[in-house]
Formats: structure tokens, C-alpha cells, sequence
């Protein structure tokens, strides 16, 4: 009796069943290794921490962060591609706050160093030598600065008000935003070799421009052409009055209006040269806060714009003041 070739009917069913079992498992594995792609965002490819979504032209961060959509895009890949970016823009548009989100949304360490408190540069940027006295013996020892151990992390270096840093800081910062990537220890005796700036590592600046702000300096030349400039505009009415419902719940739709509606008509008037000040959205969220806990618009409004532009300011304002009584 000779054996067959032929495969059995059973044989043939199991290994039609042992495909099928491999085309599932196929699909299963093909699933799983694409499963991230979820929590992915295109084109970028990094996993994203923050919530982010559109609305209209804006993107909109954690719910209350607002950036016009081709801002957040350039934002974005410059902070990807690790290109140095300075953002120029009056106070309170929240310039800071903006790439905190962002740097959230791409999952990336924020140090923030504010450049007006450095009175010593050197110290701020570099490092000192602490003293140490170990039995009757004073030795020296240095200590590197905490921007000195950033910048060889991977993450973002928010370098705050850099208008208002001095000369003497612009000079350390250029080697460490051109192609040199270092930072000089010149100042070291112990170890005099430069830090190297992390692959990994981006270099982001904000800037108030203009002669209402003291303390700051005129950006340097060669220290603006280390950067990619953009100046960001303030909000939109629609996204102003989206943010503060979302910060204020409690506070009525109509009282919201009547505030942003001043804030615009004080802007303007601004621009009219007929009132020498103007609020920022840290001023629009101060007085918020105030009608939230019970006080009215009028009083709150008429409290944040004494302060601001004192009493000649007020006066300045009377005609739209009156309208919020």
C-alpha cells in the first residue's frame, strides 16, 4: 500500500486554520506596533503630554491657551529642529506662558531664566568659587551655574526678557547659539573646558520692545542674528472671551463682554493717543477675579486702571468707564 501525497481533507482543514491564526496574529501585531500612532501628531511624530485642539484659527492648549494656528506651527518646529527663537511683543500677551505649552504638548523640559535678575553673569551663566573651611583650612571650589547644567539636558532653555540682560551676558550667550554650541569656563580655574550644549537642546528668548519699558536694552545686533525674530499679536475678542469663560465660569456672560468690550475700546483709544496706558490680559484676569469674588465691573475695572495709569489716567477714561455703570 503506498502513502499518498495528497494531503487529507483534515490536514488541509488544519493548516487553512493555522493561516488563518497567522493572518489574525498579523493583523494583531500590526496593530500594536502602530497602536502609538494614536497619541501621535502629524507631521511630527513626537507623543504629545498637553491637550491640544483647534478651533477655528487657533490652537487651543489645556483648554485655555490660545495660538493662532500658523504661529503654533512654526512655534513647534522650531522647537523640534532646535532653532534658536526670539518672541517680540508688548507684556501680558503671554509670550512665556506660550512656549511653556507648547514645550508641554511636545513633551519637552522647560527651565525658564529670567535675564533681568542676573547682576552677575558671570554667576548667572557660568558658575563662582565658594570658599570651604575644613579644619582651619580655606579652600576654593567651584560651583557651575544652574543654566550651565541645562543646557546639557535635552529640554528648552526659556531665556525671559533678554532685552533687559547686559552686554557682559549677551557675550557668553553667543557662543552657546552659534555653531560652537559651548559655553566658555573661562572663569573656572579648576577646569577651564567649555560645557557643550546638549544636541537635544533648544535656545527660546522673549523680549519687550519698546521705550514704555524700563531696564531694557536695545537687542545687540549680532545677538538678534542668532535668532529667528517673531513678534506675536495680542488675542482676538472671541478667543479673549473663550479663555476667561473658561477661567471664570462663575462670573455672568454679560459682564464678561462689558469688560472685554472695554478692553478693546481702551486699545483703541490707545492708538488714538487719547489714553497714555493699556491692559494686558494679566489686567484682563486680574479684574475677572475681582467681579468673581463679588465686586462689579465698573469697580474692578476703575481699581486695575487707577493703578496703572493713576488718577489723570482714569479721568482719561471716563466716557467708557461710563458706559459699565
Amino acid at each position: 500500500m503506498s502513502l499518498s501525497a495528497t494531503p487529507s481533507s483534515k490536514t488541509m482543514a488544519t493548516e487553512e486554520k493555522k493561516s488563518s491564526i497567522s493572518e489574525k496574529a498579523a493583523e494583531l501585531l500590526e496593530r500594536d506596533l502602530f497602536a502609538d500612532e494614536v497619541s501621535i501628531q502629524e507631521p511630527t511624530k513626537v507623543k504629545m503630554e498637553g491637550k491640544v485642539r483647534a478651533s477655528g484659527d487657533y490652537m487651543v492648549i489645556d483648554h485655555v491657551f490660545y495660538v493662532k494656528k500658523g504661529l503654533y506651527k512654526v512655534l513647534e518646529r522650531n522647537i523640534l529642529t532646535k532653532t534658536s527663537t526670539m518672541l517680540l511683543g508688548p507684556t501680558g500677551v503671554g509670550k512665556t506662558e506660550m512656549i511653556a505649552h507648547i514645550s508641554k504638548v511636545l513633551n519637552k523640559e522647560v527651565t525658564i531664566f529670567d535675564m533681568g535678575t542676573m547682576s552677575d553673569p558671570i554667576m548667572g551663566l557660568v558658575g563662582s568659587h565658594i570658599l570651604h573651611a575644613d579644619e582651619g583650612k580655606v579652600s576654593s571650589k567651584f560651583s557651575i551655574s544652574r543654566f550651565a547644567e541645562a543646557i546639557q539636558r535635552p529640554g528648552v532653555i526659556l531665556m525671559d526678557e533678554i532685552n533687559r540682560a547686559s552686554a557682559q551676558a549677551n557675550n557668553l550667550l553667543f557662543p552657546c547659539l552659534d555653531f560652537r554650541k559651548e559655553l566658555a569656563m573661562e572663569y573656572n580655574f579648576e577646569d577651564r573646558t567649555p560645557v557643550k550644549v546638549h544636541p537635544e537642546c533648544v535656545f527660546i528668548a522673549t523680549a519687550n520692545v519698546g521705550s514704555q519699558y524700563t531696564g531694557t536694552h536695545k537687542l545687540d545686533k549680532a545677538l538678534q542674528d542668532r535668532f529667528m525674530m517673531i513678534e506675536i499679536d495680542p488675542l482676538e475678542k472671541d478667543p479673549i472671551l473663550s479663555l476667561l469663560a473658561f477661567e471664570f465660569p462663575g462670573v455672568n456672560k454679560t459682564v464678561r463682554e462689558k469688560i472685554v468690550s472695554f478692553y478693546f475700546a481702551l486699545d483703541k483709544a490707545h492708538k488714538d493717543f487719547t489714553v497714555g496706558f493699556t491692559m494686558s490680559i494679566r489686567h484682563l484676569k486680574l479684574i475677572m477675579g475681582l467681579c468673581r469674588d463679588g465686586f462689579s465691573a465698573y469697580d474692578s475695572i476703575y481699581t486695575i486702571c487707577k493703578g496703572i495709569g493713576g488718577e489723570e489716567g482714569v479721568k482719561a477714561l471716563s466716557s467708557i468707564l461710563n458706559d459699565l455703570k
